[in-house]
């Protein structure tokens, strides 16, 4: 949606083609909504469906979707550039790319690993993606398959895609590596790291005093916070690293109580130690709310040990709450070890609680840290940014000259993006 509205203010019209249209916004249109109603129309659908069923009963990726032909004629006249995001939502038949890049420029927006794994979006410490996948360790990956055929749904991934011509942003260089080393390397036509924006209006310092009223939280407690959609149960997250954690902050000299406040999935309070407990929080939806617990907390903690990017560490930097991190990927590239945080080696409790530790004892290096990370934060993650980025480098695929300098901010007059 940022990009939707951020493209549309600087001139491009834009449309956002989505499974479920949810809201009103006159932009977003349903991939279904062009269906022809004619007899062939409908049997095709019917046809394709009924694949769809077979596939997922067998254990094959939901791949073919029936009405993803149909996306130059959603909004009337062709688009110059596809933008894809997420599609391993249900709604998008990959085989059409080929075709797609061979009428416009694609551009491919990966978040995640999955179009280059044999089903899973996050494949911490399984390299099979690489070679082939198969003998799956881990079907209920999301997104899940029922049967191990993962060697085929590879293979017909690199099918498919060996015909496309694809441009690839990732947020993070650590994601644009793994997708050179992958099966998509023979599509990528060009590629670019466009970090993620966020909304440094609303994510920006401000009293941590209020903010602990706000949520009602001890004023002298060390408040540790993490965000994740399902909190705790997150299976890419690694939570029992931050338990483990907070066992061993137990016998922390300070004496003062120690409370991980986790925002993504109600559930009961925890105690994991003396004077140290787990406050569980319903999912966040409100960027006003969110901030406050990132304001209230000391620290931000992460412990994932695959993040193409880390959205919420980025969000917390800018906040002025330092982070410490037991993870990997991309969020190295979010926190600047010694400057706005502390990241160590996935799994690595100890040296987080180390780290956590030294920064609860050292209110001055927190305060620096805090102010860094401010810093850092508007200068490299800021919304408008990622935009403007993402716009310029969109704008040099439409114009037929990609790699050659291009202002932020400077547009065609008669772009049309689809994404």
């Amino acid at each position: 949606m940022d990009l939707l509205d951020g493209f549309a203010r600087l001139g491009t019209e834009a449309w956002l083609a989505v499974a479920d249209k949810q809201t009103d916004h006159p932009r977003v249109v349903p991939v279904h909504a062009k269906a022809a109603p004619s007899l062939g129309a409908r049997a095709r659908r019917r046809a394709v469906e009924a694949r769809r069923r077979i596939d997922r009963g067998l254990g094959l990726e939901d791949l073919a979707h029936w009405s993803t032909r149909d996306l130059f004629e959603l909004t009337g006249a062709p688009p110059d550039l596809v933008l894809c995001n997420n599609l391993h939502g249900g709604y998008f038949d990959l085989a059409e790319l080929p075709r797609l890049s061979r009428r416009v420029p694609v551009v491919l927006r990966l978040a995640d690993s999955w179009m280059f794994t044999g089903h899973c979006a996050v494949p911490p410490g399984c390299a099979r993606w690489e070679r082939g996948c198969g003998s799956c360790p881990d079907l209920a990956a999301p997104p899940a398959v029922r049967h191990d055929l993962t060697a085929l749904n590879w293979r017909r991934k690199r099918h498919i895609l060996a015909g496309a011509r694809l441009h690839v942003a990732t947020p993070s260089r650590w994601l644009a590596d793994r997708a050179r080393r992958s099966l998509l390397a023979p599509a990528i036509a060009s590629s670019r790291v466009v970090p993620n924006g966020i909304d440094v209006a609303t994510f920006r310092p401000g009293s941590r005093g209020a903010a602990r009223a706000a949520l009602d939280l001890d004023p002298e407690a060390a408040v540790l916070a993490f965000v994740s959609n399902l909190g705790a149960a997150n299976p890419h997250k690694d939570f029992a690293t931050l338990r483990r954690m907070l066992e061993r902050l137990a016998g922390r000299a300070t004496r003062r109580p120690v409370e991980l406040v986790v925002a993504g999935a109600a559930a009961p309070e925890e105690t994991c130690a003396r004077g140290v407990r787990i406050r569980h929080l319903p999912y966040i939806d409100s960027d006003e709310r969110l901030a406050d617990l990132y304001r209230a907390a000391d620290l931000y903690v992460h412990a994932a040990p695959a993040e193409a990017f880390c959205l919420a560490a980025a969000e917390a930097l800018a906040c002025g709450t330092p982070v410490v991190a037991a993870a990997a990927g991309g969020l190295a590239e979010v926190v600047d070890h010694g400057r706005t945080g502390l990241v160590v080696a996935p799994g690595d409790a100890a040296g987080a609680a180390a780290g956590v530790e030294a920064l609860l004892e050292d209110h001055d290096r927190r305060a620096r840290m805090g102010a860094l990370a401010v810093e850092t934060a508007r200068a490299r993650f800021g919304r408008d940014r990622a935009v403007n980025d993402m716009h310029a480098w969109c704008t040099e695929l439409v114009g037929g000259h990609a790699g050659d300098a291009v202002e932020p901010g400077t547009h065609p007059s008669r772009s049309r993006v689809a994404a």
